[in-house]
């Protein structure tokens, strides 16, 4: 069994079933409306707080998807999870120190005492569920680049225990996958049997430790692309000259509009007042969960803001597929170019005329 962390709507869900996996995933959130939106997809979902589970009631599980929500990190966001990098810091020590046995639990919930944003916390999750569910023998976490120091910081704490060998820290670009927009992660990859194979993703950096790593002056990250991604104009349908407006009059030192005959800027939840500047058309959010790697038919639930919250937040299917089939060491390959290849027709075709369910398509 796997067990799904902050599993949200379903991007780690899907990005499985693109794989064709058939082990059982269970998935907890403390969201309704995402939860709603997974379950209506096809997916296991609780409504839970990750804080409020225990490791010790999960003891079939095998792997671990673990993706705390990236708001405080995010640079669309107020940073505030940033100035709270030290006491996560303190707070890693202090966990890991409690599983050896050289302090109290309590010393780690104290240095998380006074953050700058709550959900800073979360990320410490990570290491308290790799550490004691009781037979997991892989783990794949998410975050955005900033939260890069973190992931390796873990990953120092679970080197210590002879038992995990391989701790990887990877980013990925999703339009280096073939996805119609951008959006760069970083991820935590842990194993206790084997050396996942990485060589395959279009990574932007790699860390590496552990029994089963390669020296660090061995690894080059392959950044050439696996796949070239289609337009936003391409992935929509519409005629080529299209713009797009991000935040009606209001510009920034990036500008308030960008071409469509070009990679789709990154979503956030603010996508939900995006309009086509040729007739003010708003992009609707089966549109945003297209540009993110959703099928058209998603089922997204929840209201229209929430709805655009879910496509936003949530990690990008075929990226999902790309990192957890290369910590399994499954070849992912084929099923991604698959799933792209229905995703997103030729260019310029209207797309709702023809696209199939893709979600069940590959289930």
């Amino acid at each position: 069994m796997i067990i799904n962390l902050f599993a949200g709507p379903g991007g780690m869900d899907q990005g499985a079933r693109i794989l064709g996996l058939q082990q059982r995933i269970d998935g907890y959130d403390i969201d309704a409306d995402a939860c709603a939106t997974a379950t209506a997809a096809g997916f296991r979902r609780t409504r839970a707080s990750v804080t409020d589970l225990h490791p010790d009631d999960f003891p079939a599980t095998t792997g671990a998807l673990i993706t705390p929500p990236c708001p405080p990190f995010s640079r669309s966001g107020l940073g505030n999870g940033m100035k709270d990098f030290p006491a996560i810091s303190s707070a890693l020590t202090l966990l890991g120190d409690y599983f050896a046995g050289m302090t109290r639990e309590r010393a780690y919930f104290d240095a998380l005492a006074e953050l700058h944003d709550p959900r800073s916390a979360l990320v410490v999750e990570t290491l308290r569920f790799a550490f004691l569910l009781p037979d997991v023998r892989w783990v794949v976490a998410e975050q955005v680049p900033g939260v890069a120091p973190i992931w390796q910081e873990i990953g120092a704490e679970l080197a210590m225990a002879a038992d995990w060998t391989y701790l990887g820290v990877t980013t990925v670009a999703a339009d280096d996958l073939g996805v119609a927009s951008c959006r760069t992660r970083t991820f935590l990859v842990a194993t206790r049997d084997s050396a996942p194979d990485l060589s395959g993703l279009p990574m932007r950096s790699l860390w590496t430790t552990g029994r089963f790593a390669p020296p660090m002056d061995e690894l080059v990250p392959t950044v050439e692309p696996f796949a070239a991604p289609p337009t936003m104009a391409q992935t929509l349908g519409w005629p080529a000259g299209e713009r797009v407006n991000t935040r009606g009059n209001r510009r920034t030192s990036g500008g308030n509009e960008f071409s469509a005959d070009r990679v789709s800027w990154c979503l956030t939840e603010k996508a939900r007042s995006w309009k086509r500047v040729s007739d003010g058309a708003q992009l609707t959010e089966a549109q945003a969960g297209l540009l993110t790697g959703f099928p058209i038919d998603y089922p997204w639930q929840g209201s229209r803001s929430k709805r655009f919250l879910q496509a936003a937040d949530v990690v990008s299917p075929p990226v999902a597929a790309a990192v957890l089939g290369s910590a399994l060491g499954l070849d992912w390959k084929p099923d991604v170019r698959a799933y792209l290849a229905r995703l997103y027709p030729a260019a310029g075709k209207p797309l709702g005329a023809f696209q199939p369910s893709l979600f069940e398509a590959v289930a």
